[in-house]
């Protein structure tokens, strides 16, 4: 019988180490939460409601321990492309939807799928969109009062025609915020106290004291609503809906992603092992529940999880105390908050979004294959100067293209001649055997055998159809699957043979790939059962005995 939940345990084993971890991490999510909201172009409190709302939810039914799920840098710049394009409340609406995708990706079981993208396509689009978020906060490094643009090149332009009002006392917060995130923890690791005060909540200190207590003329937060609002429902307008499919469908990949890749982190960081199912419904259920609090879309967040897991957290519940936190924050500090100065979140966000941008991880892709390289800054190129929808669908066919041109490389076909001859039975079979040589054309068929593997198989046989010799013989031992262009190619093949007087004979098929030939009732026609063998010795055996003339 399952452990019924001990809650006195609880409070003696874990709830410090979680309650000084979630402290921790609430502290760090804070400017965070509102920095994303205002890099989306939405008012900094969404970011709140998110964090706190999302990060309940997703540490409650998600598939990842230490996971912290909120606002997130990756996701504010397909939620601002959404916002320039339909609106605030279509915006709830693709989270919404977004939500059911994530939710339908878990309970089919399609987690592991998602991991499976090629790393050039999420190198790209992570460091494509670390540059979009630095380009976007410019504006707020300096001082200025520009909306956020939708792209970068839309950001440069309008920074172009305000260089004339650059606000130097703006521009000294950026930097010295970069400059205390970058020293202060290098400067403060061998202190056991200090190394504890995050560089984030210094730095937040610092700035909103100066701003508040002398009067700085910098651009602020502004106005923060206190507590969290009754849902709503969100306005649903399904003529729509077809065009806000693709954001969705981004939101919920990128999400999924992202989520995926911060809990392998965290297994890697923790030991443990995630529920990737689990994690992508409990990421989807969180995405469906913010349209009706009037919060933006999240995912887990990396450097929140990782601080999380660091800082002694020891069950999902330092999650929830983070967000409890946060939510004890906006109802009782939120006149406060509004004082933060923009600038010193664009020093923030700028020193995040510099990290997307793996520079070694470049390097190494591109040491690797050239092809991946390519693919690698295409995706990069057409997230900054395009918009993220269109980079992902693109990124998704380059995707599609290097698995196909994979698993094309893979196949191979060999003739007796070339095979490795492993197999010492078989080797003495074969050179004992003037009959087995002059009759078999043994072939060892390597890889997938599906449509863009035909050219290598018409190749290499034709190359050796010259021989003539009336008995083809066929290893599939290593053939993992067979699609159906290869099931009608094999046909062809056999019968080909047949009208030229020879036979056919299979070796060691795979049973998945027995299977899917047998369902096929041309296949069973056209070749006998007797003629397919478990193993190359039986068969040369057969042959000899059988097939051979005297």
């Amino acid at each position: 019988m399952p452990k019924k939940p001990n809650i006195s345990g609880y409070f003696k084993g874990s709830f410090l180490f979680d309650l000084k971890a979630g402290f921790i991490t609430a502290v760090v999510a804070l400017p965070l939460a509102i920095a994303f909201a205002i890099a989306s172009g939405l008012p900094p409190v969404m970011g709140m409601y998110t964090a706190i709302l999302a990060g309940i939810i997703g540490s409650l039914f998600g598939g990842s321990k230490f996971s912290i799920t909120g606002p997130t840098g990756a996701m504010t710049v397909i939620i601002l492309s959404i916002v320039h394009n339909f609106g605030l409340e279509m915006l709830l609406f693709a989270g919404l939807l977004a939500g059911i995708m994530q939710l339908a990706l878990g309970y089919f079981k399609f987690g592991r799928a998602v991991q499976f993208i090629p790393l050039p396509i999420i190198s790209g689009f992570t460091a494509g969109i670390g540059v979009i978020i630095f380009i976007g906060q410019i504006p707020n490094a300096l001082g200025l009062v520009i909306p956020p643009k939708e792209t970068a090149v839309d950001t440069l332009v309008a920074l172009s025609e305000h260089l004339g009002a650059i606000n130097l006392v703006a521009l000294g917060m950026t930097f010295g915020t970069v400059i205390i995130l970058f020293f202060l923890p290098k400067l403060t690791k061998k202190n056991n106290f200090l190394r504890n005060i995050p560089a984030s909540l210094f730095g937040l200190v610092v700035f909103t004291s100066l701003a508040y207590f002398f009067a700085l003329q910098v651009p602020q937060v502004g106005d923060i609503p206190s507590g969290i609002p009754l849902p709503v429902l969100p306005k649903i307008d399904f003529s729509k809906t077809v065009d806000l499919l693709p954001s969705a469908f981004t939101i919920a990949l990128l999400g999924s992603i992202e989520a995926l890749l911060c809990a392998v982190v965290l297994d890697g960081m923790s030991g443990t092992r995630h529920d990737s199912d689990k994690e992508l419904m409990g990421q989807g259920l969180a995405n469906i529940v913010m349209p009706f609090f009037g919060a933006m879309p999240a995912t887990a967040a990396v450097a929140r999880s990782a601080i999380n897991f660091r800082e002694g957290a020891k069950t999902r519940f330092a999650g929830v105390i983070h967000a409890l936190i946060l939510l004890l924050i906006l109802l009782f500090f939120s006149p406060i908050a509004g004082f933060i100065p923009k600038a010193f979140l664009a020093g923030i966000l700028m020193f995040v979004s510099v990290r997307m941008v793996n520079v070694k991880e470049f390097r190494t892709i591109v040491e690797i294959s050239r092809a991946e390289g390519i693919v690698l800054f295409a995706t990069f190129g057409l997230t900054v100067f395009t918009n993220l929808v269109f980079a992902v669908q693109a990124g998704m066919l380059f995707a599609l293209v290097l698995l196909f041109v994979r698993l094309t490389n893979a196949s191979d076909i060999k003739y007796m001649e070339e095979y490795d001859n492993r197999d010492r039975v078989f080797s003495e079979m074969i050179s004992s055997s003037q009959r087995l040589r002059d009759s078999v054309g043994l072939y060892i068929i390597h890889g997938p055998f599906f449509f863009g593997a035909l050219n290598v198989f018409e190749s290499r046989l034709n190359r050796h159809m010259q021989i003539q010799k009336p008995i083809i013989a066929l290893g599939m031992e290593h053939v993992p699957f067979i699609d159906t262009s290869g099931v009608v190619r094999l046909n062809a093949f056999i019968k080909e043979r047949h009208k030229a007087g020879g036979k056919v004979v299979l070796l060691e098929l795979n049973p998945e790939v027995k299977k899917r030939l047998f369902k096929n009732g041309e296949f069973k026609k056209i070749m006998p059962k007797d003629l397919i063998f478990d193993d190359i010795q039986s068969a040369l055996k057969f042959i000899d005995e059988k097939l051979i003339p005297n």
